[in-house]
């Protein structure tokens, strides 16, 4: 049906040998949720996609969430945004450089995101690669009595709470008090069992996560920052070099990333442009929905 050939990497594979604007059968659907449970990062090479096939093919991965930065979402398309570089809003560091920090997205959130895709449109000659930490074999690269320690901890989350790492910018803020108010602070396990496959993973441990139930303050903050620096090692990591046409999912329950900064780019003929559209979304792909059902 497809080719799937994994990256000499960490974690990651590339998906060859589909169109997505003529097959979303349910075999394919199924192939591909396969293959990103077993390499945590998909790339689907070579699409040709509009607004309306890609959110189409999005909607086959659960619920599009509209993202709580609604000044960055995409005019008549809510579930969208365009990440790039080229916009008059791309500018301002807080926004062009605001994934530049190690994350998961939608963790905030109380029904956090399952899976996110970045679909390439202009990729930049320099920079604008996205990092990604398989956080599943960071969970089991853990000493047992860590992971005896760990296993039921609930971690509180809040949008942007999580001391930075040097280098590391600013999540891109909330502008209005509409915007806070819609994400208070929620609870997720430190440890996540994935819902499709069972397996345990580290969860969130960057951006948000801020204080554990049951511990200090102190010992809390040196915890979440320990896993953290542990689950950025380079045996977890894998890098991706965009390339237009690249199609990029991961799963949220077994990742984390972070977009390497990238610098202002003058048009869209720039070599450096970049243009990416993203989608988020939360609960069962429509395949796993129908099998649980």
């Amino acid at each position: 049906m497809f080719t799937v050939r994994p990256f000499d990497a960490p974690l990651g594979a590339a998906i060859e040998g589909i169109d997505l604007k003529s097959d979303l059968g349910d075999e394919l659907m199924r192939g591909l949720t396969a293959a990103l449970y077993d390499h945590r990062v998909i790339v689907i090479k070579a699409q040709s996609l509009d607004e309306d096939a890609y959110l189409k093919f999005g909607r086959q991965w659960g619920e599009p969430i509209p993202h709580v930065l609604d000044h960055m979402r995409m005019p008549g398309y809510p579930e969208m945004m365009c990440v790039g570089n080229t916009e008059e809003k791309d500018k301002t560091d807080s926004i062009r450089l605001g994934a530049a920090l190690w994350h998961t997205d939608q963790s905030y959130e109380q029904k956090p995101a399952s899976a996110t895709m970045l679909f390439a449109l202009m990729a930049p000659r320099l920079g604008g690669e996205t990092r990604f930490t398989d956080m599943a074999a960071a969970y089991e690269a853990l000493d047992t009595d860590l992971k005896e320690q760990i296993d039921g901890y609930l971690v509180s989350h809040l949008y942007g709470a999580a001391k930075l790492r040097e280098g590391e910018f600013i999540a891109s803020p909330l502008i209005n008090q509409s915007q806070t108010n819609h994400i208070p602070t929620c609870k997720h396990p430190l440890v996540l069992r994935h819902p499709v496959v069972g397996r345990k993973a580290l969860y969130a441990v960057a951006q948000s996560a801020f204080a554990i139930e049951g511990l200090g303050d102190d010992e809390a903050g040196q915890l979440l920052w320990d896993l953290r620096e542990h689950c950025i090692q380079d045996r977890f990591v894998y890098r991706h070099k965009y390339e237009i046409g690249d199609l990029v999912i991961f799963d949220s329950y077994s990742t984390m990333h972070a977009a390497t900064p990238i610098a202002v780019a003058e048009s869209l003929k720039d070599e450096n442009a970049r243009l990416n559209w993203r989608i988020s979304v939360r609960g069962l792909p429509q395949v796993h929905r129908e099998a649980a059902a």
